[in-house]
């Protein structure tokens, strides 16, 4: 295989993002063959022509755990297989809007990827191995480097606080490498064309029409926030008010000692006795120990219902250089 154009680039510094926006990376092959629960093919087409502002993700404790990590994971890789690991950027040679950051290559150019997974991520690598959700991502990825790297072996360890791991070795087929290849060459047709792929309604956002369906959305949107800080407004006072009634009645019962009935001033107060409500679970495991109840109680739920959110949006999603605007119903992928 052609080897790769290597490019001489701090990663996370702003030459580095500026490189990146300019083509497709290793890290949007998965997003772009639908692999990614986290983004959409749609939604990364919309930050890469600008239409929508990519997430901050410099708070995310995934990414902050996953740079601290790094330099620990790869001492750990050139401890194992006897290699001097050098983190490194290129361009493949048979496409160079193909492009990868790499956290390590070895010196036969084959790459390493090293990830910090949360704990239910790591559980589900232990527990599913190469079927796991996490798995399959990562591997997209990695094939992707390989695919710039012009290698066909690499190597992808998940890597703990506590120094445990999991490693495995990632292959790519010649088949697997032209899919990456032809798709992402297609992605970024649409990219340069700005014409946007499929959306999914599950998962995208809802985007008004041009027109009356946008004056629409928007004049809707304003008397909703406008509504709504009317509403918030009246339930804090609302709020206030309810606790200082429930000083008042404690001082009306105070009042009443050992009285049971009230009637004076307009106000009628009766105490009584409540009896306790059951605690069905408790119940059920320590007469049923060996019931699942997990599976036990699903044949009594009642049907799902669709229910609707509304939250005041206070990051903003669109980017309002761009002349369309979208508006979130939900967020998919934060």
């Amino acid at each position: 295989m052609p080897k790769m154009t290597v490019v001489d680039l701090n990663q996370r510094s702003e030459e580095w993002l500026k490189w990146r926006a300019l083509g497709i990376t290793a890290t949007d092959i998965p997003v772009i063959l639908g692999l990614s629960p986290y983004k959409t093919p749609w939604q990364l087409w919309a930050e890469k022509i600008g239409r929508i502002n990519p997430p901050d993700l410099s708070g995310n404790p995934n990414i902050q755990r996953g740079v601290a990590l790094e330099d620990k994971a790869r001492q750990l890789a050139e401890a194992r297989y006897g290699e001097f690991l050098l983190p490194m950027c290129g361009e493949c040679a048979k496409w160079d809007v193909l492009r990868a950051s790499f956290d390590g290559v070895d010196t036969h150019d084959q790459p390493y990827e090293f990830k910090a997974p949360s704990k239910t991520v790591w559980d589900d690598l232990e527990a599913n191995g190469v079927e796991s959700t996490a798995f399959k991502l990562y591997e997209a990825q990695v094939q992707a480097q390989l695919t710039v790297a012009g290698q066909s072996i690499g190597r992808l360890i998940f890597y703990r606080e506590d120094g445990a791991d999991q490693d495995f070795e990632i292959r790519l087929t010649p088949e697997r490498e032209h899919q990456i290849i032809e798709a992402a060459k297609h992605f970024w047709q649409l990219v340069q064309t700005e014409q946007p792929p499929e959306l999914d309604p599950d998962r995208d956002w809802f985007i008004p029409e041009s027109g009356t369906e946008k004056f629409k959305w928007e004049a809707h949107a304003e008397a909703w926030r406008m509504q709504q800080e009317q509403i918030k407004s009246l339930k804090d006072k609302l709020k206030a008010l309810e606790k200082d009634q429930k000083d008042v009645q404690k001082a009306l019962v105070n009042l009443m000692g050992p009285f049971r009935h009230a009637d004076v001033g307009g106000v009628k107060v009766t105490r009584f006795e409540k009896s306790g409500s059951v605690d069905y679970l408790k119940y059920l495991q320590e007469n049923f120990p060996d019931l699942d109840l997990s599976t036990a109680l699903e044949n009594y739920r009642k049907p799902s219902r669709e229910e609707v959110r509304f939250t005041r949006s206070e990051d903003e999603l669109v980017n309002r250089d761009v002349g369309e605007v979208i508006t979130p119903v939900k967020a998919a992928y934060f």
